[in-house]
């Protein structure tokens, strides 16, 4: 019986200032994340203006709002990095997000690793469906990952090694097959991603993971990620 996995989004690592760091030019305010003291830092060292001389500014996440959200300064949140780990996302997930080149993929391999026992990734619009439908949808990609365990194991039994025959069977794989991935981007490579599909018009499996990926990335920087600040 095929299993049907949810997204899972996990923030696995982010940017960390050294300890002594920027002591020596400009305080750190305890509200401030590392992420965003890096950004405000990054903005003031263009006018050296680390004394946060403008009352309005004076706290970092109005000045990352001001910078960035109204001035549209957009570089200096290129200086901070975050890495989410995603489960539970379909091979056509995959393909939505790897058109963002800013971002940094390290993927589950289909010629390695054994798609055996894989699950499946429901789209939103099948999941409404009726149960007579949802019954189709299942039993074709049950079908499929059938076809792919017989054609792998016909290929080794014609002499291909388990990573050829893996290869060539991927081929008979459904783009719902649940897919694994480690991906890093700078914030501003987050953010553009994150706007653009969760746009009503995006994908739905990617409107729905990139609105998780986004909550996922508020701890980081959230005057950048919570969206009462955009």
């Amino acid at each position: 019986m095929t299993t049907i996995v949810e997204p899972v989004v996990r923030l696995i690592a982010h940017t960390r200032l050294a300890d002594d760091f920027p002591h020596e030019v400009m305080s750190r305010q305890p509200t401030s994340t590392d992420a965003e003291t890096l950004v405000t830092f990054s903005g003031r060292q263009c006018y050296e203006s680390f004394r946060r001389p403008n009352p309005a500014t004076h706290l970092d996440a109005d000045y990352i709002a001001r910078t960035v959200f109204e001035q549209q300064h957009g570089s200096i949140i290129e200086h901070a990095t975050a890495t989410l780990l995603f489960t539970g996302v379909s091979r056509a997930f995959l393909a939505e997000l790897t058109r963002h080149r800013h971002l940094s993929f390290s993927v589950l391999s289909q010629r390695f690793v054994d798609e055996t026992d894989t699950a499946v990734v429901m789209p939103p619009a099948i999941r409404e469906l009726d149960t007579k439908a949802r019954a189709y949808w299942l039993n074709a990609q049950q079908d499929a990952i059938g076809q792919y365990v017989d054609f792998v194991d016909e290929l080794t039994d014609a002499g291909y090694t388990r990573k050829q025959a893996r290869e060539a069977a991927r081929s008979l794989l459904p783009n719902a097959v649940e897919t694994k991935m480690v991906v890093t981007g700078n914030l501003r490579a987050w953010l553009q991603t994150i706007e653009r599909r969760t746009d009503p018009s995006a994908d739905a499996e990617m409107q729905t993971v990139m609105r998780m990926a986004n909550e996922a990335l508020v701890p980081v920087a959230p005057s950048i990620f919570a969206r009462e600040n955009r």
